[in-house]
């Protein structure tokens, strides 16, 4: 603006004056040494400046906080203007200021010096005495130091097999604990060239997989945080940058993050176009930030303006100011030419690119894994870093990090034994082939073959017509799923199924072969381990070129890695073969300078050919595989018993004493475990709630569902056979019903079979067909329009209960109906009082099961049979959460108490997928379970806990109907029958003995701990030995678990 003008040029006298003030503008304000936004600290009661703080720490504290100034602690009186008053703290406990800013990067002479020495040790480290003696007397450092440089270059060098130079960069990749990876590129050439080439190479990333990554960059390298959908082959790493595109792709970078804005607000202030001082006051540095970024809107608005509307690079204007607060950001805070003259270097093959895939981070690594918030090149905090869930050593041998490049066999081994699935039914065979496509019947890929013992599995499949025989027409043969016919024949268009199967309507069909070619792989190598392309090729009998696209297309997915895992790397200390990178051609240097990170337009990762040695490992497997090779881990893997699984969940369901929950926020904790399974009405007030949380309150419960936070029905409502009769229409103390928490409501509902109306009573019918037109009402409403004596209709509410149709706002509806009580009639005669019906605190009654709209139900509509509902990807995960929070490890034989979850086959995807994420822990846990294991981390820490702990004399007693009763599903006895009246007895977690009926049944021999507890509690109202009142009844026909 003109306000800002403090020359007049007269063009036709050709002078230059200056404006009225500029002189005092000037004087005040001039001066190239830039503002550094500092608020000076004053102490009271003097008003003596004793220092200074930085405008983000001082901005951010408040009064009463008190920090550390050289050695004294002061307390905050108040932050005014550009002061902060303070006052002595009289020694209270400090905080530690922190200030921002630019840390000196060392410069490029030294760093030269560094690689020299570099050089000179990895060619004497092999002889640690006579290279500490050449050190001592080549730098006069002291023997301490000298000790500990030789040894860090010993296990650098036992590492990876040499140390980075400026001649020899090395890029390195390993796993971290969340499933993902870190690439570090070794390049000692001092930080404003590494954070150059950071920023660089982070755009760079950005343009390709259109995801921006965690950077961070010292004097002797930089380090990328990859994310677990990043997967491609290291060496497609080294042309990504070159000497024509790293000036464009920097002065991008450097638009997003704050050095371009600093400079910028030096700039203005430099050239008087904000005033740092005003009628001789200091302008404060939040009103000289807001002028300077009001300025930068003014002639650069596409850089401040929204940014989803913009597409393409940003071009920079033609102004003065901008044009230098790039040149400034680029070659004073970085080194462009520098990071220019490296990718010339590079592209001239002087400088050697070498990669290194590595189970753990080598000793280099450790700085810029731990490196201080001044090295981020993003604006990420150091508690969010993904490089801080790198697990590292604490200390450094040789022996520990030598040749980080192998893979322990052992490791390979276990993980892949670990992958095979456990077939033991039709069901289990059948999850496979659909998982798997197609398996070939005969040949072996490592630990992947066909066992004899299938073949009794598979026969019945194919008489079910679940499964046949594919044979192509060179005589190769597969057992296919009858699913997954259409893409195996998309594969294969020449081959024949043998029996003809016919494939369902709701099947996909339009399989190309491409997609099912990736298909199959996906599925062979989720349980094969490190393979190849040729054995690949060969175990499937395809060509080794379609193969070898397939898996790299696999690779930019993210599911697979490529590598040498099962062969050896380079020995201790044997020099590995560089990778010399030359000129790029003319077509890679040129970039069309419209693209962008924005754009939908994205540069593709440079293509480096798979030679035939090379293997592939599915992602998920290679970072297990990693994780066990590590001494450490491997120590911690040992799987525990089925006692200490079941020790465990006596903890994590609180049913002792130490553990137990309490009042109401206990009683929503323990439903949030429980929910989702139907268990008898009865059990839940006198068995599963009061075990679980100390001195159980009816009244607890009562509040969470008047509150609306939980709530109660059968989720699996029966289904009647054709030819069975229809069954007692009431509502007994063993109906299976649930309790559940409301939010969750939603996916509760997605699995179980609709109830079956043709078998209500006409009275149900009437009120489901109120309710459905009324909404929900109160039981006194439901006397009144439906005219129905009071027991009558307790009968009728009990029949929609116990048919999942019906549920009420609070619990005390649910208790009316299960005690039975007599009904008292509505109107009694004459004057005689007139008393509450035990109906009356159960609120509204409602429907919770709606059909063909909100509340609509359509008789006409056939039921769908449970096996058949589809369940949406989050519904299954929202699923395994809920298996996980309940058993806090889940496998197959799991779902035997699990009649509502989702198959195997779909929580198997997701799983694997959270595993992937790093959000659960996959391997074995437990010995004696067969199949996939996963669990949460703290589940692992706990099981581990209890197996040092020892046995503790520990007696806890289940209902049989309790889910924790896992007797002849996890243990080698048989079946307890799951009723209310039934127990089992657990002594450390070993099951001791079982109350069916009136009748002991001991697993072993009888222990006099709980031979003394049955002599006590005989024939008193816990055991409740008494069989149940009323007929029994029987969950879903696809429940193996009685009632």
């Amino acid at each position: 603006t003109r306000g800002r003008v403090f020359l007049h040029h007269d063009q036709v006298q050709r002078r230059v004056r200056a404006r009225k003030g500029a002189r005092l503008i000037a004087a005040t304000n001039g001066g190239a040494i830039p503002e550094i936004a500092s608020y000076r600290v004053v102490a009271e009661p003097d008003q003596t400046v004793v220092g200074t703080l930085d405008e983000d720490f001082a901005s951010e504290s408040q009064a009463g906080e008190v920090f550390l100034l050289g050695n004294t602690s002061w307390r905050i009186v108040h932050v005014r203007g550009n002061d902060v008053t303070v006052a002595d703290a009289g020694g209270a406990p400090p905080s530690i200021p922190f200030w921002r800013g630019e840390a000196p990067g060392r410069t490029l002479e030294l760093s030269e010096e560094v690689s020299a020495l570099r050089t000179e040790l990895e060619a004497r480290v092999e002889d640690p005495t006579a290279c500490r003696a050449w050190l001592r007397a080549e730098t006069g450092v002291g023997d301490a130091a000298v000790a500990q440089v030789v040894e860090y270059s010993r296990a650098q060098k036992g590492a990876i097999g040499l140390l980075p130079t400026q001649r020899r960069v090395v890029f390195e990749r390993f796993f971290d604990e969340s499933g993902g990876m870190q690439l570090v590129i070794h390049a000692p050439f001092g930080a404003r060239i590494t954070k150059a080439w950071g920023l660089a190479l982070r755009k760079r990333f950005c343009r390709s997989f259109d995801f921006e990554l965690q950077a961070t960059a010292d004097d002797d390298g930089l380090i990328l945080s990859l994310g677990p959908q990043h997967s491609f082959p290291l060496e497609s790493m080294f042309p990504m940058l070159h000497e024509n595109n790293v000036a464009k792709l920097l002065e991008q970078a450097l638009l997003y993050v704050p050095t371009f804005q600093t400079r910028w607000r030096w700039n203005v202030t430099r050239a008087l176009l904000v005033s740092r001082m005003k009628n001789g006051k200091k302008v404060p540095p939040p009103i000289q930030r807001f002028r300077a970024d009001d300025l930068l809107t003014a002639v650069f608005p596409k850089l401040t303006g929204c940014q989803e509307n913009i597409t393409g690079d940003h071009v920079l204007p033609d102004h003065p100011l901008v044009r230098q607060s790039m040149h400034d950001a680029q070659q004073e805070a970085h080194d462009l030419e520098g990071l220019q003259m490296v990718m010339g270097r590079i592209a001239r093959g002087e400088i050697e690119l070498v990669a290194r895939d590595t189970r753990e981070p080598s000793p280099f690594c450790y700085e810029l894994l731990n490196a201080n918030p001044y090295a981020f090149l993003d604006g990420g905090e150091a508690v969010e870093r993904r490089s801080r869930a790198v697990a590292t050593r604490r200390s450094l041998t040789v022996e520990s990090v030598s040749d980080l490049g192998r893979l322990d066999p052992r490791a390979i081994a276990t993980v892949c034994a670990e992958a095979q699935p456990l077939v033991r039914s039709l069901d289990e065979l059948h999850d496979l082939l659909l998982s798997r496509l197609a398996i070939p019947t005969t040949g072996e890929l490592h630990e992947c073959r066909l066992p004899a013992a299938w073949d009794s599995l598979f026969s019945p499949l194919i008489a079910e017509g679940r499964a046949t025989v594919y044979q192509r027409t060179d005589g190769v043969r597969f057992w296919v799923a009858t699913e997954r016919v259409p893409a195996v024949t998309a594969l294969f268009p020449e081959g024949t199924c043998s029996p003809p199967v016919r494939v369902p309507d709701t099947v996909r069909h339009d399989w190309d072969d491409l997609e099912a070619r990736l298909t199959l792989l996906r599925g062979l190598l989720e349980v094969c381990g490190p393979v190849t392309s040729g054995d690949i090729a060969g175990y499937l009998q395809l060509p080794e070129h379609q193969v070898t696209v397939s898996l790299e297309a696999l690779e930019g997915e993210g599911v697979v890695l490529r590598g040498r895992f099962r062969t050896a790397g380079p020995a201790t200390g044997e020099s590995p073969a560089p990778v010399v990178i030359t000129a790029p051609a003319a077509a890679a240097a040129a970039e069309d300078a419209a693209e962008g990170c924005g754009d939908h337009h994205h540069e593709p990762v440079p293509h480096v050919p798979a030679t035939p040695d090379i293997e592939w490992c599915h992602r998920r497997l290679l970072a297990r595989i990693h994780r066990l090779t590590m001494e450490g881990l491997r120590k911690q893997i040992e799987p525990v018993t089925v006692d200490i699984f079941l020790r465990f969940l006596t903890r994590h369901h609180g049913l002792l004493d130490n553990s137990q929950r309490t009042g109401s926020a206990g009683v929503f904790e323990a439903l949030s475990q429980l929910q989702g399974l139907d268990l008898p009405a009865v059990s839940w007030e006198r068995d599963l709630l009061p075990i679980r949380v100390r001195g159980y309150r009816s009244e607890w419960l009562d509040e969470l569902c008047l509150a609306g936070e939980v709530g109660w029905g059968r989720l699996y409502p029966p289904r009647r056979a054709p030819d069975r009769p229809r069954p007692i229409a009431s509502l007994t103390r063993v109906v299976p019903l649930s309790l559940f928490l409301r939010s969750d409501l939603g996916w509760l509902r997605t699995t179980p079979a609709e109830p079956d109306l043709d078998t209500l009573s006409t009275p149900g019918k009437q009120v489901l067909e109120l309710l459905s037109q009324e909404g929900a009402m109160f039981a006194g409403d439901l006397l009144s329009e439906t005219r129905m004596l009071p027991q009558q209709l307790t009968d009728v509410l009990g029949e929609l209960v116990s048919q999942g149709l019906v549920t009420a706002d609070g619990f005390a509806g649910l208790r009316a109906l299960v005690k039975r009580e007599e009904v008292a009639p509505a109107h009694p005669a004459g004057g005689a009082p007139r008393r509450r019906t035990p109906l009356a605190g159960a609120g509204r009654w409602s429907l919770w099961r709606a059909r063909n709209g909100r509340n609509g139900i359509a008789t006409e509509t056939p039921a769908k049979p449970q096996a058949t509902a589809r369940v949406t990807t989050e519904e299954v995960t929202a699923w395994a959460w809920q298996l996980l929070r309940r058993w806090g490890i889940v496998f197959r034989d799991l779902l035997e108490r699990e009649p509502g979850a989702p198959s195997w086959f779909e929580l198997l995807q997701v799983l694997r997928r959270l595993e992937a994420r790093g959000e659960i822990r996959g391997g074995r846990f437990i010995t004696g379970v067969g199949g996939e294991q996963f669990a949460l981390g703290d589940t692992v820490r706990q099981l581990r806990q209890l197996r040092d702990e020892g046995p503790r004399q520990e007696l806890v007693v289940l209902t049989a109907a309790d889910p924790l009763n896992l007797v002849g599903i996890v243990t080698p006895h048989d079946r307890v029958p799951s009723t209310a009246s039934n127990r089992v007895v657990l002594l450390d977690g070993i099951p001791v003995v079982a109350i069916v009926g009136r009748e002991e049944r001991w697993f072993g021999t009888p222990h006099p701990l709980v031979e003394q507890w049955l002599k006590q509690a005989s024939g008193t109202e816990p055991l409740d030995l008494v069989p149940e009142e009323g007929p029994s009844e029987t969950r879903p026909a696809e429940s193996p678990v009685s009632s």
